[in-house]
C-alpha cells in the first residue's frame, strides 16, 4: 500500500486503523518496525512467527518493492509493508493494537535542518505509549552514538517505559537475521547499540 502525503494530510479519516483487524481480518498480534528498508529483519520475523501479524512502514517506495518481493517468496502472508511517512500516520495507530515496535537505524543525520525530520521525539513516544499493548515492547537499535544517546535520555527520562534489561544499554544483536545496514555498519567497524523497554502496567 501507498499512502501519499497529501491524501494523509487532506483524508486521513479514510485510512484503516492500523490494527490486526483492519488490515488482517484477524485478531492476531501486531508488530510493526518503522522504517523497515528492504524488510529483511521484519521477513524473518514473520517467517519465525506464523501466528502473529508484521506491518512495515518505510518511505521509499524502491526499498519495499524489494521487501514485498522477499514476502511474496517466502510466501508471508503474515506482513504488509505502508510506503508513507510515517509521522502522518500516528492518528492511525489505535490504542493498545500493538504488540511490538521496532525503529531500528533511523536516519541519523544531524544537520540542522534535517533536525526536525528526526523520527524519535516525545511525539513518538505519546504515539507508542498508546499503541502498545500492556505487555508490548519498544526495540531501538542503531550504530549512530550521539544520535543512541539522545534517544536513550529521552527515554530515561520518560516514566511510562521500564527497560526489559537490567544494563543502561546493550551493545550487539543477535538476530536470526541481520539487515543490511547493520552489516554495512559493523564492517566500518561501528557497534550496533540498542536498548528495549515495555510500557509500564
Amino acid at each position: 500500500m501507498t499512502f501519499s502525503a497529501r491524501w494523509l494530510y487532506h483524508h486521513i479519516q479514510h485510512f484503516p486503523m492500523l490494527t490486526s483487524e483492519a488490515l488482517f481480518g484477524n485478531q492476531r498480534p501486531l508488530e510493526l518496525e518503522i522504517g523497515c528498508g528492504f524488510g529483511e529483519f521484519l521477513c524473518a520475523l514473520a517467517e519465525a512467527n506464523p501466528t502473529a501479524n508484521f506491518l512495515g512502514i518505510d518511505i521509499s517506495e524502491s526499498s519495499l518493492l524489494q521487501a514485498a518481493s522477499q514476502a511474496a517468496k517466502l510466501n508471508l502472508m503474515n506482513i504488509k509493508f505502508i510506503a508513507a511517512n510515517a509521522r502522518q500516520l500516528y492518528p492511525l495507530f489505535a490504542p493498545d493494537s500493538l504488540q511490538a515496535v521496532y525503529l531500528h537505524f533511523p536516519d541519523p543525520n544531524r544537520r540542522r535542518k534535517f533536525r526536525k525530520r528526526q523520527i524519535f521525539t516525545p511525539v513518538l513516544l505519546d504515539t507508542v505509549s498508546r499503541a502498545l499493548r500492556p505487555d508490548g515492547y519498544l526495540s531501538v537499535m542503531t550504530d549512530h552514538s550521539e544520535y543512541f544517546h539522545e534517544m536513550l535520555e529521552l527515554i530515561e527520562q520518560d516514566h511510562r517505559f521500564e527497560k526489559t534489561h537490567a544494563e543502561r544499554y546493550l551493545s550487539g544483536f543477535g538476530a536470526p537475521i541481520i539487515s543490511r545496514y547493520q552489516r554495512l555498519w559493523e564492517r566500518h567497524g561501528l557497534p550496533t547499540l540498542r536498548f528495549e523497554v515495555r510500557r509500564r502496567l
